[in-house]
């Protein structure tokens, strides 16, 4: 990695494990609608990135049930399943060595900023950001808007900044606007093609030197 002056993060993805918070508010939605308790986490690789009325459009028979678990499945994400969210390993001190490396962080999110904001407070990565760029509600996830977004606050040009990722696509649409652009190894399902960066531990030792 180029010695970047600030690094944009997938939160979503490469810092947050939010796996066992959307199995848990599937579950107890579903079975408070449905009466059913069945165990989720297969469905989490195919739909926890999908809108959950695709999953919930499989699991349920009438639209009236599947509208009533979609608000349920809002309630309980946003709050009681805070306590099921977890970082991946390695997270808060990795951003604690390139804190002292005077390196700025932003995270970009498919989540609205109420949810983010209370994800992030929820685990302490809150005091590590200096820029939160959560998806408008009703818009689509546009990760190359969202870093735009966090490069226009921090007044940098994406030269001088990086942006980490599990996801292909993202990696190739934020790789456009002109970021250097790197596959977060713990959170992409397949080879993405881009640089690799295997732990969060090897974050930091990459972010301090330049090419």
């Amino acid at each position: 990695m180029a010695r970047a002056k600030a690094i944009v993060f997938d939160l979503d993805e490469v810092l947050l494990d939010t796996r066992p918070a959307w199995v848990y508010a599937l579950e107890e939605s579903v079975v408070s609608v449905s009466g059913r308790r069945e165990n989720f986490r297969p469905l989490v690789a195919e739909y926890r990135c999908r809108p959950v009325r695709d999953v919930l459009a499989m699991l349920l028979h009438t639209r009236e049930e599947r509208d009533r678990c979609e608000s349920l499945f809002a309630t309980m994400y946003g709050r009681s399943a805070l306590k099921k969210l977890l970082v991946h390993e390695g997270v808060g001190m990795a951003l604690d060595q390139l804190r002292s490396l005077r390196v700025e962080m932003a995270a970009i999110t498919r989540q609205d900023h109420a949810l983010a904001m209370r994800q992030i407070e929820s685990t302490g990565l809150d005091r590590f950001f200096s820029v939160l760029s959560p998806t408008p509600p009703g818009e689509p996830w546009t990760p190359a808007a969202r870093a735009r977004e966090c490069l226009d606050y921090l007044e940098y040009g994406p030269s001088l900044c990086a942006y980490i990722s599990g996801d292909h696509m993202d990696l190739e649409v934020v790789a456009a606007v002109g970021l250097d652009c790197y596959e977060a190894e713990w959170a992409a399902a397949e080879p993405t093609g881009f640089p690799v960066i295997p732990s969060m531990a090897r974050l930091a030792t990459a972010a301090a030197h330049s090419r």
